[in-house]
């Protein structure tokens, strides 16, 4: 019985014939991503300690690793900025080619070939002839942002 009733009801629908009016629609959807680059800490000392080795050498090494995630297919700045004290000036090593920061803020523009980027940078910290052994501040800040 069952199948009897479904073939009945195939053949109305078929049988009986079908309209449906044409229409088209268009639209169009846009979607704007915000460009942004972040920095991580992977390890960075939290402070610069100088013994009297150092300042009789006139200088302390300093590693450090940062990831930098970013969404821009042009890349992105690693900005690296002083901090007064004991650094005449700092030598950047790591970037492809040595970068040396003295009073200003460096932009330096990285290619976006990854949108996660593993760095791994010495800072080469020439210290200042008044330099004195101690615990001080890390005199160099480093951030990415989106260009």
């Amino acid at each position: 019985m069952k199948g009897s009733i479904a073939t009945l009801v195939l053949a109305v629908l078929f049988a009986s014939p079908v309209s449906a009016e044409k229409g088209q629609a268009r639209f169009s959807v846009a979607v704007t991503v915000p460009k942004h680059a972040t920095l991580e800490i992977i390890a960075q000392p939290p402070e610069l300690s100088l013994t009297a080795q150092d300042v009789a050498r006139g200088y302390k090494d300093v590693f450090a690793r940062y990831l930098v995630r970013h969404n821009d297919r042009l890349g992105y700045l690693l900005q690296i900025a002083p901090h007064v004290g004991v650094a005449q000036r700092i030598e950047v090593r790591g970037l492809g080619t040595d970068v040396i920061v003295r009073d200003d803020v460096v932009d330096i523009h990285r290619a976006g070939e990854s949108f996660v980027q593993d760095l791994a940078l010495e800072f080469h910290i020439v210290l200042d002839a008044a330099s004195r052994p101690g615990t001080f501040a890390l005199p160099v800040h480093v951030a990415a942002t989106p260009l």
